[in-house]
């Protein structure tokens, strides 16, 4: 009978040992650095101020020619971001294919993080929304706001209401027209994709996730809590096709940190990616999830 019950927890501890091994199998890591930034195909980052990118295709990673570089965001063969490597702040925009690159330094701050999609790049300064083609090189002043994120013609951003309190807002590049996808609270840091907003509402102790969707007009809930379970989930957060990527905290001291949780959409539930409240800044694109984690940068098919 020992020798029985011997056996079966060998059992047991040979498939958890598998089980432990098939999981952490799971998760690849691409490099060291940290601020990652994703596109179908391509994935960037920054590490000690120098841009890298890591072609998922060909699992190859390269070095872009940068210092004081932060903030990077990618789309196709275009890079954009925050460049601190002169005597002003500028963003560095840089063709990925051929090598070439300009910079903006018309209505840049220190606090200017670009978006990128396609021939368009958003980002703010002094409180106010910028759009710039770089194709026709034509640069608008669109909002006041800051946080803007882009999805073809359609730009998010917070801006604070005549509550003063901030809200979430939706500009169409085409009709020049916004509308506010919130409800009172303090609503920041969107993303856009397609007819989809996400955003982080901090009204309730770490904040919540919320979705808008522009068809519909519907408003959904994705992460939420009570007084016992609390609302910590008001963090980084990312979206992409029908998954939402965001933060669980349980450290009050430092909200960048976190589990890393993905929501569906269709069904309505969320499913825990990683343990240890060491994950920071999710971003997806398709069914790739990219992060960093004590310096390191990691990336999953889910």
């Amino acid at each position: 009978m020992k020798s029985r019950l011997f056996s079966i927890s060998l059992v047991l501890m040979f498939l958890i040992l598998i089980s432990t091994v098939a999981s952490a199998e799971k998760y690849t890591k691409i490099g060291n650095g940290s601020e990652p930034a994703i596109d179908d195909g391509k994935v960037a980052w920054t590490n000690n101020g120098i841009i890298h990118v890591y072609d998922l295709t060909t699992k190859k990673e390269t070095t872009v020619n940068s210092s004081s570089a932060s903030h990077p965001a990618i789309s196709d063969n275009k890079l954009v971001w925050h460049d601190d490597s002169s005597e002003a702040p500028r963003l560095t925009v840089y063709d990925i294919k051929t090598g070439t690159r300009s910079h903006i330094t018309k209505d840049i701050d220190n606090n200017s993080v670009p978006a990128i999609y396609g021939s368009r790049i958003v980002w703010s300064a002094d409180s106010y929304i910028y759009v710039r083609d770089i194709f026709t090189s034509t640069q608008t002043k669109i909002a006041a706001g800051n946080n803007p994120d882009i999805y073809a013609n359609r730009v998010s951003y917070d801006s604070y209401s005549a509550e003063d309190t901030p809200q979430i807002y939706v500009y169409d590049i085409t009709t020049k027209e916004a509308i506010d996808v919130s409800q009172y609270g303090d609503n920041m840091f969107s993303h856009i994709y397609r007819d989809k907003v996400i955003w982080s509402d901090f009204y309730t102790r770490l904040g919540n996730i919320r979705m808008y969707d522009i068809t519909t007009g519907k408003q959904t809930e994705i992460t939420s809590g009570d007084d016992r379970t609390g609302y910590d989930t008001g963090g980084p957060a990312d979206i992409s096709g029908n998954k939402v990527v965001y933060l669980k905290h349980n450290d009050l001291a430092n909200m960048d940190l976190g589990d890393l949780y993905v929501y569906d959409i269709d069904t309505g539930e969320s499913k825990q990616l990683t343990s240890g409240n060491t994950a920071q800044t999710p971003v997806i694109a398709g069914n790739v999830i990219v992060w960093s984690d004590s310096g390191s940068i990691y990336m999953l098919n889910y």
